[in-house]
Parts: C-alpha cells; sequence; structure tokens
C-alpha cells in the first residue's frame, strides 16, 4: 500500500509527467510496472531512476529504454 504513490512523487521532482503507466497482475508481493513518459531529458530520466532506487518501492534495478518516433 502506498507504494504507486511514490512514482508520480518521484518523477514530479525530476520535472517529468507520465504519459501512460501499466500495473501488471501478479501473484506475489512485488509487481512489474512499465511507464511512458512525455517527452523529456535523459537527465531528468538519470535522476528518476536514481531517486526510484533509494525508495522502499524498487525490489530491482529500474531499466530506461528511449523511445523514439520515426
Amino acid at each position: 500500500p502506498g507504494a504507486m504513490a511514490k512514482v508520480p512523487a518521484v518523477m514530479g521532482d525530476a520535472a517529468a509527467s507520465i504519459d501512460r503507466m501499466r500495473h501488471y497482475g501478479h501473484d506475489a508481493e512485488q509487481a512489474p510496472v512499465l511507464i511512458v513518459t512525455h517527452k523529456t531529458t535523459r537527465a531528468a530520466i538519470d535522476q528518476i531512476l536514481e531517486d526510484f532506487a533509494k525508495t522502499w518501492v524498487v525490489e530491482s534495478q529500474p531499466v530506461a529504454l528511449r523511445i523514439e518516433s520515426v
């Protein structure tokens, strides 16, 4: 409880906003979450990853994948 509330707080501190977020079903206490941001800087993403790693809501190292329009 309360774990998902940390996500927008961390992202807001880095001045990034959520475009889409998907919380996948799970049987354990941990659940995979996919977050797509609106256009932002690499520095903001790096800050978000660093700050997520400092919270109690992240079980393993978060990963970022760049999405580009072609």
